[in-house]
């Protein structure tokens, strides 16, 4: 009985190793969480900031099709993004939806030269959503 009885008065004594671990890494994940969160809160988004390239250029029936991508190195998402490239004297425009904060979204211009183009790309404006 004496066995028993020093069994329970330990398990009663107090919290094992284990349990202080779990509780120490529950305090470090709700910490890390609340830090987390209040740099969001209190953070100002960048506007955002678009660049276009020429990726590829590849021969269709009605000329050249030049594809492009719309990088967009700031926080916030630009809508209706216009897009415009010259070549030849030729001008070719196409619209995105959206382009996500720090994301990229791919177009398509068609040139209608016989030549492979070579074209000026620029963003014409866009809204916020």
């Amino acid at each position: 009985m004496a066995r028993k009885e020093k069994a329970q008065k330990q398990r009663k004594a107090g919290v094992s190793r284990l349990q202080r671990a779990c509780a120490l890494a529950g305090l470090l994940i709700t910490l890390g969480v609340i830090g987390v969160l209040a740099r969001e809160a209190f953070s100002v988004p960048a506007p955002a900031i678009l660049t276009v390239k020429a990726e590829a250029a590849r021969p269709a029936q009605a000329g050249w099709i030049v594809e492009v991508t719309v990088a967009n190195q700031g926080d916030l998402t630009a809508a209706a993004v216009d897009i415009e490239g010259e070549a030849a004297g030729e001008r070719a425009t196409a619209t995105l939806d959206y382009v996500p904060g720090q994301g990229r979204k791919k177009a398509s211009l068609v040139f209608s030269t016989n030549e492979r183009p070579e074209p000026k790309l620029r963003v014409l404006g866009w809204s916020e959503p």
